[in-house]
């Protein structure tokens, strides 16, 4: 299997979806095989932070009747592609109106760790865009090997951070403690990692974080307004690779090669 790496929001606003994308295209840049999957059912950006919306190429509601672990290079050859990234969207939950209930949210997350075990089988990255849903996370927990926390700077922000950072690492211990199910030993515990994104992240603070979630903190977003004219062109982040959202999306991909050579 290839790396599983998931991204996720400490707050809402933050850019968790932006850095996700920037990663799976980075990451492509650099030749490696990258794929996105949006697990956030009340999303939906994605399509548009790639462009992708009115492109053919199948979408969640197409893997409805998924049964057991996916031929990862035959689906991503089905899903719509940008700067060489199939990207995997479209839950839309959020859209569905009355037929979207907890019995047609049960059924999706049931499909969510064959999906994503397949086509991590078949790509050197798989960069999950998660939701702040225990559940999901809980789906896909025995299969990620790396876990980031976007995290805003105001107090606020912050405040929601350390109580996700706690809450994804006792989740990822319990559950990583008994192995996965094919293993012959339980898998070591993941420690989340924290990218802090704000107008002006001064070091003082930067120190704060690290101290008070004892965690590391992998990169700092300010403005970035490369981010911004690329977006509005249709660009995915990260396409022109320049600007602070490339340079966290390259600081995680580098952490997560020297964790790879660690192991």
């Amino acid at each position: 299997m290839g790396n599983v790496i998931a991204v996720l929001p400490a707050s809402g606003g933050v850019g968790s979806s932006t850095l996700a994308a920037a990663v799976a295209v980075r990451a492509a840049a650099a030749c490696r095989s990258s794929v996105l999957v949006d697990l956030d059912p009340l999303g939906g950006q994605t399509d548009v932070l790639f462009g992708l919306e009115q492109e053919p190429g199948w979408r969640w509601p197409d893997l409805a009747e998924v049964a057991g672990v996916v031929d990862g290079r035959g689906l991503a050859d089905e899903l719509p592609t940008a700067c060489g990234v199939p990207v995997l969207t479209g839950i839309g939950m959020g859209a569905a109106g009355d037929s979207w209930n907890d019995d047609a949210f049960t059924a999706w997350v049931d499909t969510v760790p064959d999906v994503v075990a397949g086509l991590s089988d078949a790509h050197e990255l798989t960069v999950l865009d998660l939701p702040r849903d225990v559940r999901v996370l809980e789906a896909v927990a025995l299969l990620v090997d790396a876990m980031v926390v976007v995290a805003g700077s105001q107090a606020t922000q912050l405040a929601a951070t350390g109580a996700v950072v706690r809450g994804a690492r006792h989740l990822l211990g319990r559950m990583r403690d008994t192995g996965r199910p094919w293993g012959s030993a339980p898998l070591l515990p993941i420690e989340p990692w924290v990218v802090l994104r704000g107008n002006r992240v001064e070091p003082d603070l930067e120190d704060l974080v690290m101290d008070q979630l004892d965690v590391p903190l992998v990169a700092t977003i300010g403005d970035d307004r490369r981010l911004v004219a690329e977006v509005s062109e249709g660009l995915p982040p990260g396409a022109r690779g320049r600007g602070q959202v490339v340079r966290a999306a390259d600081e995680v991909l580098l952490r997560l090669m020297e964790q790879a050579v660690a192991a």
